[in-house]
């Protein structure tokens, strides 16, 4: 199996990855020993509005050497339901409040909070230039994933560097970012470089921006048609079961909720 071969000094992270505790196919303690196979630093769990006890997962990255983070991909309001990432939080952030309010609660609670797969050709899930615009006037975020595997068209990549370039100091850190579903299927196709080994060195290098995206350094074998198709299954129809049913999305907001004007 392929494994990041980085300089001295450098380590690898998926901050974005999804288990079994909302639309991922393997368990948190699969995905651990996927990340240690493919000699990852530094694995972010961030499963779709909730965050699972991951504490068998933590120790189980401590014997193979991989640092767990506690993260959680938060769905915005609809529409359209943007998705901001928030890593090393404290607590769970609850879904569908503003974008703002959003990236707000993700800090309120300790968390950094990342623009995810933005610039889909997508009326959901995704951020677009002009909605980025929007939040940056009012709310400052710590990184934007400039490099990831949802679905763009051929020119986003041009246009992400140059919005990147533009509001870079909005922006805050260069990250790329996997989206992990599958385990070692998928781990590894996208990572973020930094200075360091450990949880603690990322975190300090995302707010001293300091990291770089890495796209192709492992090439994982595909998974198959059945497991793909079960993970449609699970994303689009038993996550939202999930939601409605009230077992996640719950959470916290904002510390000092906005005062509603008349």
């Amino acid at each position: 199996m392929n494994r990041f071969q980085l300089p001295a000094g450098l380590g690898a992270a998926e901050v974005h990855a999804h288990t079994l505790a909302s639309d991922g196919m393997v368990s948190a303690e699969q995905l651990v020993r996927d990340a240690a196979a493919i000699g990852l630093n530094v694995l972010c769990i961030t499963d779709h509005d909730t965050i699972a006890p991951h504490d068998a997962a933590v120790e189980l990255g401590q014997e193979l050497g991989v640092d767990v983070v506690a993260g959680e991909e938060v769905t915005a309001k609809f529409p359209p339901g943007e998705h901001i990432v928030g890593l090393f939080l404290e607590r769970q952030v609850r879904m569908h409040m503003t974008v703002e309010d959003t990236v707000a609660a993700i800090h309120d609670h300790g968390g950094l909070a990342i623009v995810a797969h933005p610039f889909m050709p997508t009326w959901f899930a995704s951020t677009t230039p002009r909605r980025a615009r929007t939040l940056l006037r009012t709310q400052q975020v710590d990184g934007i994933e400039v490099r990831h595997t949802a679905p763009v068209p051929p020119w986003a990549w041009k246009q992400m560097d140059e919005f990147y370039a533009a509001q870079r100091d909005a922006l805050g850190a260069a990250v790329g970012a996997g989206d992990s579903h599958f385990g070692r299927h998928d781990l590894g196709r996208v990572v973020t470089v930094f200075p360091g080994s450990t949880a603690a060195d990322l975190r300090r290098a995302i707010r001293e921006r300091t990291t770089s995206p890495l796209v192709g350094a492992i090439a994982p074998t595909p998974p198959p048609l059945g497991m793909r198709l079960r993970q449609q299954q699970r994303s689009m129809m038993w996550l939202p079961a999930q939601r409605r049913a009230g077992r996640v999305g719950g959470g916290a907001g904002r510390v000092a909720e906005p005062v509603a004007t008349r």
